[in-house]
């Protein structure tokens, strides 16, 4: 399910103003365009709402449902808080694969979704007027000779708009593309992320370093990102963390 819950003016949280059951038929067990060789079952055995997050302009929420195999719209009422499903609802990956995780582009045309159990990116023409979703390109995350199972996790948009970046848990890198003018994907290369199943990772606020949570490894990597290629350069630098999930950066002079 998902939830809409106010913001008080003191931070606090107040009760849920909306909330929404996810609702369909569940995904097969093995993934539509799972790699070669892979022996993982999918988890697809419920419904699993993964990700939730509004569009640019703040008219529309977006989340995905990996159980489902579908990205939901709705229009956001922000002066009541409500959700109501946009025409159409949803649109569908294929079955299995598990949408987990996207991102905007920063021109707010282009919507890039990860899925988990497909090891694939997707791009989606996102038209801002109706809420609506077009997909557009499919390539996977892996390199071509990659055989065997995989996990997606994680996918950042570069701030300059020049590239995307793909964790893939069990392969343990960050794949790269670029971005064309037409928001297409080329893989330019991938980075081993110094240790096992990168769950999440971040940015930090100037862009010029990653930070990657290897959540079985029980460390964060720092990398240095070259912004001409959008390669990842490993600093040498690990923090011991147990179990890391995700960064988030706070900036406390505000």
């Amino acid at each position: 399910s998902i939830s809409v819950l106010p913001i008080r003016e003191d931070g606090s949280l107040g009760e849920a103003t909306d909330v929404k059951n996810d609702d369909g038929k569940i995904g097969p067990t093995t993934a539509a365009n799972a790699p070669e060789g892979s022996f993982a079952f999918s988890g697809h055995d419920r419904t699993h709402a993964h990700m939730i997050e509004a569009d640019p302009s703040g008219r529309f929420v977006l989340h995905v449902d990996l159980g489902l195999d579908k990205i939901f719209i709705w229009k956001f009422d922000d002066k009541t808080g409500k959700l109501t499903a946009n025409d159409p609802p949803s649109v569908s990956l294929p079955p299995g694969d598990g949408p987990r995780h996207f991102h905007f582009h920063p021109n707010g045309r282009w919507f890039y979704s990860i899925q988990e159990e497909g090891s694939t990116l997707v791009l989606f023409d996102y038209d801002a007027k109706a809420g609506t979703l077009t997909p557009r390109q499919t390539v996977s995350t892996l390199p071509p000779e990659f055989k065997g199972s995989n996990f997606c996790s994680e996918i950042l948009v570069s701030d300059d708009g020049r590239f995307v970046y793909a964790g893939n848990r069990l392969h343990d890198s960050i794949g790269i593309f670029a971005i064309g003018k037409d928001g297409t994907l080329t893989f330019v290369g991938e980075e081993w992320t110094r240790g096992n199943y990168p769950r999440s990772f971040s940015f930090d606020p100037t862009g010029k370093f990653l930070y990657c949570c290897n959540q079985r490894a029980d460390s964060v990597a720092v990398f240095k990102v070259d912004k001409q290629t959008g390669k990842l350069n490993f600093t040498n630098h690990y923090a011991a963390v147990g179990n890391p999930s995700h960064v988030v950066f706070l900036d406390l002079a505000k």
